[in-house]
């Protein structure tokens, strides 16, 4: 089996959500958690991108469906849940990955910019991770939950930042909370935390914010700031999120693993 997902990464026979699941990280992490094993549920609010995943997945010869959802949106959150278990019985895994990330100067942001980042990766958050945990808690099966933070939320990455950051550093202590209190279930709950990143979003925004005058940079774009010299791939982050949520990592939770080609010891 390629794709690191060899035994003990094997996820044979779980149910694994993935949200933000029409591009990016998440369709990667989608296709690979299919090719360990997975039946797939890629959701996602961009409902024919992430009908293309599972497209995606099921010509490679795995299990998938799609599934629309808002994850600001409470009734959406648990309409996704249900439809997991409508099709494949429950769910035994999370990988958290939607979020948005557009950029604004923190003396020009809005409230309404401000409470719309805020509202997804925040309150977004809150919904998918609790709805999850209480599905995996009901089904008495234990479970793992992989929540995709950021470097961000531990420092200043690039400028214009301020409310995505907000939110990161958020995700991570929910992360941590939420594996506090799930660990007696049985649940793991971890977070990878990305770096620079080449996918379909990060390019939106650098195009947006050069579109409205807007610089690009910041201590991640400074000579040597990444110590192995290269910028991550989706794959990158997908792999990482395979081993926090297989039982090569029974023993993990509560913990941020940073897949970030070393910028945060730089």
């Amino acid at each position: 089996m390629t794709d690191g997902a060899d035994t003990p990464f094997r996820i044979d026979g779980k149910v694994a959500v993935v949200t933000g699941a029409a591009r990016g990280i998440g369709r990667s992490v989608a296709q690979i958690f299919a090719k360990a094993g997975a039946a797939v549920v890629a959701a996602d609010i961009l409902a024919d991108a992430a009908r293309e995943t599972a497209d995606l997945v099921t010509a490679a010869g795995g299990r998938a469906i799609a599934a629309a959802v808002d994850i600001s949106d409470e009734a959406s959150v648990q309409a996704l849940y249900d439809q997991a278990t409508e099709a494949f019985g429950g769910v035994d895994i999370l990988i958290h990955s939607a979020a948005i990330f557009p950029k604004y100067p923190l003396l020009d942001m809005t409230v309404e910019q401000w409470d719309r980042i805020h509202a997804v990766n925040m309150r977004g958050s809150f919904l998918t991770v609790r709805e999850g945990l209480r599905r995996m808690i009901a089904a008495k099966r234990g479970g793992a939950i992989v929540n995709v933070s950021s470097v961000s939320g531990e420092r200043a990455v690039v400028f214009h930042n301020a409310a995505y950051n907000a939110s990161k550093a958020g995700l991570t202590n929910l992360t941590r909370t939420s594996a506090l209190e799930a660990g007696p279930h049985g649940i793991r709950v971890n977070a990878v935390l990305p770096g620079g990143t080449a996918t379909e979003g990060a390019r939106e925004a650098t195009a947006d914010m050069r579109a409205r005058g807007l610089e690009v940079g910041g201590p991640i774009t400074q000579p040597g700031r990444v110590p192995l010299g290269m910028m991550g791939q989706p794959e990158d982050i997908a792999h990482a999120c395979l081993f926090l949520a297989s039982p090569a990592a029974r023993a993990i939770t509560g913990q941020a693993l940073a897949v970030d080609g070393g910028f945060l010891v730089s």
